[in-house]
Parts: C-alpha cells; sequence; structure tokens
C-alpha cells in the first residue's frame, strides 16, 4: 500500500494553483499600457448609446427609447423622443419596440390613446416575439379587446397585416 500517494493529490492541486497564478500574474503585465502611454478615455455610455441608435442599430434604439420613456442614463422623460426610438426599432421588426409603442397608445403616454393603434403594435409584437415573451404580448393585446368594437378589432389586425416600416432618411 502506497501511503504517500494521498500527499501527491494535494501537492499536485497546489502547484497547478501555483503554476495558474504565476501565468495569470505574466498574462497581465502583457496587458498593462507602456509607461508614459495615457489610455483613450471611453465615450460616456449615453453618447455610445446614441451613436449606436443614429447608425441603425435596433437593439440601441429600443434601450434608447426605453431611457427616454424612463428619464434613465441622465436623459429627461421625454415620451415623443421614446416613441421617436421605439418607432425606428419597430421599422426593423424590433418586438419589443413594438410593443413599447402599444405600451404608449394603450396608456396614452405621450400620444392620444388610441385602442387601435396600440392593438395594432401589440399584434405585429406578436408576430415577431417567440415563447414567454409572445405569450406576454398577446396578454397585453388581448387585455385592450373590451375596449374595441369587432370593426375596430378587424381594423386593428388589417393594420398590422399591411404595415410597412418607414423609409430610412
Amino acid at each position: 500500500m502506497d501511503r504517500s500517494a494521498p500527499i501527491f493529490a494535494p501537492l499536485s492541486r497546489l502547484l497547478l494553483t501555483l503554476v495558474l497564478a504565476a501565468s495569470m500574474s505574466i498574462t497581465a503585465g502583457f496587458c498593462q499600457q507602456p509607461s508614459g502611454a495615457t489610455a483613450t478615455p471611453q465615450k460616456p455610455y449615453r453618447e455610445r448609446l446614441l451613436e449606436r441608435a443614429r447608425n441603425g442599430d435596433a437593439d440601441a434604439q429600443f434601450e434608447l427609447g426605453k431611457n427616454y420613456e424612463t428619464g434613465r442614463i441622465g436623459l429627461p422623460k421625454d415620451f415623443s423622443q421614446a416613441q421617436y426610438w421605439y418607432r425606428k426599432a419597430a421599422d426593423q421588426g424590433d418586438p419589443y419596440a413594438e410593443a413599447s409603442l402599444g405600451i404608449l397608445f394603450n396608456f396614452g403616454k405621450g400620444v392620444q390613446r388610441d385602442y387601435v393603434q396600440a392593438y395594432m403594435w401589440y399584434d405585429r409584437a406578436a408576430m415577431h416575439a417567440q415563447g414567454g415573451d409572445r405569450d406576454s404580448i398577446v396578454e397585453l393585446r388581448d387585455g385592450i379587446v373590451e375596449n374595441l368594437t369587432p370593426q375596430q378589432i378587424a381594423e386593428a389586425k388589417r393594420l398590422a397585416r399591411e404595415w410597412k416600416p418607414v423609409a430610412k432618411q
């Protein structure tokens, strides 16, 4: 029976830990700035987000809309800007932006309350969303049915089917 074997297991783990620690400190040294070099400061998040949104990034457009809607990241609460950026993202088929437009129209946030428009945007979002997100959007859409006539629902569905994105400028 080899009584020395149990001693080697902890020693090999200790040795492995020391080797890994040494290699990380050596690697960290290569990643440092040379002396005398200055790092270029990164733009604030808000500026980077705005730049991405202006360049057509649908995720950034949605995020910018959400931040204008809630007044976060140093932006003023501005529902018309929120609607503008949500619409830009919706023009690219972003279901979250489409659902957010539905919410603006459903509750009259910065726009005149319009259940037909709300239903249309929720319906569009449901066409693009998947899984639990789709289920939540359908629940929002179906929750406003009591405020609509059958003709208005038919109109909203028609608008959702025939909707075309605004041409890029």
